[in-house]
């Protein structure tokens, strides 16, 4: 009986770990700088919610620089499919609300992690306006592959 019970519990541990059913479709608030820092965030706060808001995008990172507007996303594990659609689909959400903008919208890890840091550094406004346009540049350049 003993036996029998544990046995029960492995294979659920293992059916609950490996269809990965915890976690899976939550969503992260991004993180609003707004106008906290040197370079108004509003904008890119505000393209963030939009972002969000899509069905496949589970968390969102973004930055504002100028008429720039730079957009990185996490989506659903499935929805990694769809990862064309999904940027084309964000953009033209962005664009419909920033027609003047330029908007970047990328689905790449890298870009995701250092759009991440670089909006920690402003949200605790450790960084200033030259160095924040360095790191859009080198993160631009991931973006364009």
């Amino acid at each position: 009986m003993r036996k029998k019970f544990i046995y029960i519990l492995i294979i659920l541990t293992i059916t609950i770990t490996g269809c990965n059913i915890v976690g899976q479709g939550v969503q992260v608030k991004p993180l609003y700088i707004g106008t906290n820092h040197s370079i108004d965030q509003t904008r890119a706060d505000v393209a963030k919610q939009i972002v969000i808001s899509m069905e496949e995008v589970i968390e969102v990172k973004g930055v504002g620089v100028d008429e720039d507007i730079y957009i990185a996303t996490k989506v659903k594990h499935f929805d990694r499919f769809f990862l064309d659609q999904i940027r084309k689909n964000a953009h033209n959400k962005v664009k419909k609300r920033f027609p003047n903008a330029n908007v970047h919208i990328s689905t790449d890890k890298k870009v995701f992690l250092e759009l991440e840091k670089l909006e920690g550094k402003m949200y605790q406004n450790t960084i200033n306006k030259e160095d924040i346009e360095k790191e859009i540049k080198r993160i631009e350049r991931f973006m364009k592959g």
